[in-house]
């Protein structure tokens, strides 16, 4: 009976993600300010990437590659996909020193920024003509980082949780280089850092394949993904998408230049479509999951295996919060013992 139970709920699971793929909406994209030359008040060029049909709708702020230097756009197929499925995206990136305490501390400004009423996204979204009517709801809002962008991601979060309420970190690695020169580091497993917020990990499977033998990977295993779940406290789930390598997410001709620095997926398992849909749909699911309170998108994170194409591995620790019943929402909070 148990089994079966099972078998319905998953069915139902599958026909659910389903509905939501077909219900899929148009969306938008468009720019503020300048990779070299950004707007003093916001810190960053600023990418949205948002549903176009009226309606409020969860936001994710979006720290890319080397601490915001990569520009939003060399994801646009994902980036694309996440606010096809109903989540808006701000990328912010910007052409400057990446040391992470800097980043950090623009990070910081950008957030006290961008959750202003008359400001901010607010004033954003009103100012577009493509998205009248939709609201960015900064009551939901997450923060998604790839590699090395979880590093500012981390040092904001350890000094205040400001307006976040979830955190995805795609790759993440911690320090500033690949190669270890740069001591630098705010994760020291299994001390666990001061903040708990509910965390999604997405890392694959060539993250810690070099390209040669000269240089290293792109995320050693001693400073990248794990080293992060196990130095995190809150509900924690870390996907593995075993068959892509640490900057598969990025379009053409980028992810081509990629390749010099970071191993790649090779041969016919290849999908770069299906790769970055399949991961766009972890973090639309994760946000749903948590932001909804929504049992059944909570189901994909945990059995990711019965819902994507893609090759996956799981694992995660809820640390205690119960999600039986959907789980206590979005929150972040501090350990006062920790700071």
């Amino acid at each position: 009976m148990q089994i079966l139970r099972k078998s319905m709920f998953l069915k139902l699971a599958i026909l659910f993600i389903a509905t939501m793929f077909s219900s899929a909406g148009k969306m938008t994209h468009w720019s503020v300010g300048n990779l070299i030359i950004s707007d003093p008040t916001t810190q960053f060029r600023l990418d949205m990437y948002s549903p176009i049909t009226p309606g409020s709708y969860p936001v994710l702020i979006f720290l890319t590659g080397l601490a915001g230097l990569v520009p939003t756009t060399f994801y646009h197929t994902m980036a694309t996909a996440i606010a096809e499925q109903n989540v808006i995206l701000i990328g912010i990136s910007k052409i400057e020193n990446i040391k992470p305490e800097k980043v950090a501390y623009h990070v910081a400004k950008f957030f006290e920024w961008v959750v202003k009423p008359d400001d901010g996204a607010a004033r954003l979204f009103a100012e577009h003509k493509d998205v009248h009517g939709v609201t960015p709801n900064i009551d939901n809002l997450g923060f998604v980082s790839h590699s090395s962008g979880a590093h500012p991601l981390g040092q904001y979060l350890n000094t205040t949780c400001g307006p976040v309420k979830l955190a995805i970190m795609m790759n993440p690695v911690d320090g500033i280089d690949p190669f270890g020169i740069v001591q630098d580091y705010i994760t020291h497993p299994p001390n666990p850092l001061p903040f708990r917020t509910p965390t999604l990990i997405i890392s694959n499977g060539l993250d810690n394949i070099p390209v040669s033998k000269l240089t290293p990977p792109c995320a050693p295993n001693n400073i990248s993904n794990d080293r992060w779940y196990y130095s995190l406290y809150g509900p924690t789930f870390h996907i593995n998408m075993t068959d892509y390598g640490h900057a598969d997410n990025l379009d053409e001709p980028f992810h081509e230049a990629s390749k010099l620095m970071c191993a790649a997926c090779k041969g016919t398992i290849c999908d770069p479509l299906q790769y970055k849909t399949d991961e766009a749909t972890l973090i639309t699911s994760f946000v749903d999951a948590i932001f909804g309170q929504n049992v059944l998108q909570l189901q994909i994170i945990e059995n990711p295996q019965s819902f994507l194409r893609s090759h996956v591995s799981n694992k995660y620790n809820l640390h205690g919060y119960n999600y039986t019943t959907g789980g206590p929402g979005g929150f972040c909070t501090h350990d006062k013992i920790n700071n």
